[in-house]
């Protein structure tokens, strides 16, 4: 148990599966990164094995290496923000002696390049204490390597002529435009990505490029996509349900039976803004519903947090509420 000076943390455990993911992901946000710097070889069937299979015959293609240069920008930005936001997990992990695995990144061959990373839990946390220090530390993590890259990402990037996005973000919205007989203008007026602002990212905007002239819009550096694609991430973590990172701070904060019914509450909230809001927070209350549930499993100590965890824990849903972003895709 916590606390008994004779344990030692579990060692870690060897996991080939880890690093052939990692890689994967490492060559598919490659992919997206040449394919948002303009890359011709992005969209014509280039691979990373492309590259490799060229270094080890010692001809390496130009192709393939252009891929490297003009995505690596974008893939390391992205696997910096998920990796320390994992690695911020597993490191309060290991100093509360919890058995946990190392980071699965999760690849995806189309979109953003990768659906996020993941850790296992093995053990049962032994501390409302614990879970809460395990709970904010990935967040925190990622939130200090995502700022930073946010920065240098605006002060890089372009302004181009605004653009209209179809106007179908919500079930809502497809209903209304089919019943008004705007659907089939709406579909052929559409086709532009408009990613949506949190309060975090607004302000950022404002700091560094300022107010753009009417009829522009900001088109974003790579490295600015990422981190904004990271901020996202970890509001979509920091949401007060189940047994994700922002269930694991209103657990720690409230209790078992409080946070079950809070978590039960933010489940509809989900719903309803996925309905009226935006299709993305449909997909992502359908996981949280019927994958991750609703319910955080009880930790071997049940004592409440000190004044200054409380307070960590009020802070970690304070940022979910600046990263949180109503529509983050728009097309």
């Amino acid at each position: 148990m916590e606390g008994h000076p004779d344990m030692r943390p579990p060692a870690p455990r060897r996991s080939r599966l880890n690093a052939v993911l990692f890689l994967a992901t490492v060559g598919t946000t490659l992919e997206v990164g040449a394919d948002l710097a303009g890359h011709p070889s992005a969209a014509t069937g280039w691979h990373l094995a492309d590259l490799l299979l060229g270094l080890f015959l010692g001809h390496p293609s130009a192709e393939p290496l252009g891929l490297l240069l003009t995505g690596w920008p974008y893939a390391a930005a992205v696997l910096a923000i998920l990796g320390a936001h994992e690695m911020g997990h597993y490191t309060l992990c290991r100093l509360h002696r919890v058995d946990a695995s190392l980071p699965y990144f999760i690849p995806a061959p189309f979109g953003v390049g990768t659906f996020g990373a993941v850790m296992r839990i093995r053990a049962v946390p032994p501390s409302r204490r614990a879970i809460l220090d395990i709970g904010v530390a990935g967040p925190l993590a990622g939130l200090a390597v995502a700022l930073p890259l946010l920065w240098w990402g605006l002060a890089h990037s372009t302004s181009s002529a605004s653009v209209t996005a179809a106007g179908l973000e919500s079930p809502w919205q497809l209903l209304n435009a089919w019943l008004d007989g705007r659907l089939d203008a709406a579909l052929e007026g559409g086709g532009a990505q408009i990613m949506g602002d949190s309060l975090l990212t607004w302000a950022a905007q404002r700091l560094v490029v300022g107010p753009l002239p009417a009829g522009q819009e900001l088109v974003l550096h790579p490295v600015a996509f990422a981190a904004w694609l990271g901020l996202v991430v970890t509001a979509i973590n920091l949401v007060p349900l189940g047994q994700l990172d922002g269930g694991h701070l209103t657990y720690a904060l409230l209790g078992g039976p409080r946070a079950e019914r809070l978590s039960r509450w933010v489940s509809r909230g989900l719903l309803l803004c996925g309905l009226f809001v935006s299709w993305n927070w449909l997909a992502w209350w359908a996981l949280t519903r019927f994958a991750i549930g609703t319910r955080h499993p009880a930790t071997l100590d049940e004592g409440p947090l000190d004044p200054l965890r409380a307070a960590v824990a009020v802070l970690g849903l304070v940022l979910f509420v600046l990263t949180f972003v109503p529509v983050p895709f728009s097309f």
